[in-house]
């Protein structure tokens, strides 16, 4: 069976073969996101400041920075993948803008690490469900599917193995979007937090009450879009957020 297997998805690589999610030049496996060059040019955060999610250098048992100590975040923890830029930077805009879903099957793999992070036993109790950041309607029926599902969707079925022993469930309708926001672009902090305010809304506060939420989405810019939907949550009775994106934005 694995042998015949094998030899189907032989077949169709060389029918079809997979592509860089960058540049879009030929791979040689499935199991690649990138071709060597691109692969080269995407950088990976490792540590990070457990509030902005920007490369933090501090002792472990200092995970905020010297800015995000002095602030109060509605989430209690946030996990990126990479530094947005290059390649990575140019996949997620052909994802979302190029009509591209499957590229977000193909990226999902790549935040399946700090996914598994996110859900370690070492960060607290158990998460009870993953929640993408949602679209609002008009702009899924635009684009023709959620990016953050999709990339949540493919990231925990690549989860680490201790993150396994606990995986939670994804609800894709708990949490919905209201207010249907302006791309935001380049826009600054003040510019985001006051274009998200009041633009999510949770389906069902029963649902919430007493549970710990994980929030996915492709980019963390400011954090004004994760930390109004961990105050929606929170006003609704969630006992914890903790938020993970693929890649976030270096000031």
């Amino acid at each position: 069976m694995a042998l015949a297997s094998a030899l189907v998805t032989s077949c169709l690589h060389l029918l079809w073969p997979a592509r860089c999610a960058g540049c879009d030049a030929v791979l040689a496996s499935d199991d690649a996101v990138f071709c060597g060059g691109c692969a080269q040019a995407t950088l990976p955060i490792g540590n990070a400041c457990a509030g902005c999610a920007l490369p933090h250098f501090g002792p472990p048992a200092r995970p905020w920075c010297n800015g995000c100590a002095r602030l109060d975040f509605a989430f209690s923890r946030a996990f990126a993948a990479f530094e947005y830029g290059g390649p990575l930077a140019d996949a997620i805009v052909r994802m979302k803008h190029g009509d591209r879903p499957e590229a977000a099957r193909r990226l999902g793999r790549l935040l399946a690490e700090p996914l598994g992070r996110a859900l370690a036993p070492s960060m607290g109790p158990p998460i009870d469900a993953i929640l993408p950041v949602p679209l609002h309607p008009r702009k899924l029926r635009q684009r023709g599917f959620n990016q953050a599902l999709e990339l949540a969707l493919v990231a925990r079925g690549h989860a680490p193995a201790p993150a396994l022993l606990s995986l939670p469930r994804l609800d894709r309708t708990l949490l919905q979007r209201v207010k249907d926001t302006r791309e935001l672009g380049h826009a600054g902090p003040s510019s985001r937090r006051v274009a998200v305010f009041g633009a999510f809304a949770v389906a069902d506060r029963a649902r919430v009450r007493g549970k710990r939420f994980l929030l996915v989405d492709d980019v963390m810019t400011t954090g004004a879009t994760f930390n109004e939907c961990a105050e929606v949550l929170g006003r609704a009775g969630a006992e914890e957020v903790r938020v993970v994106a693929l890649a976030r934005a270096l000031r």
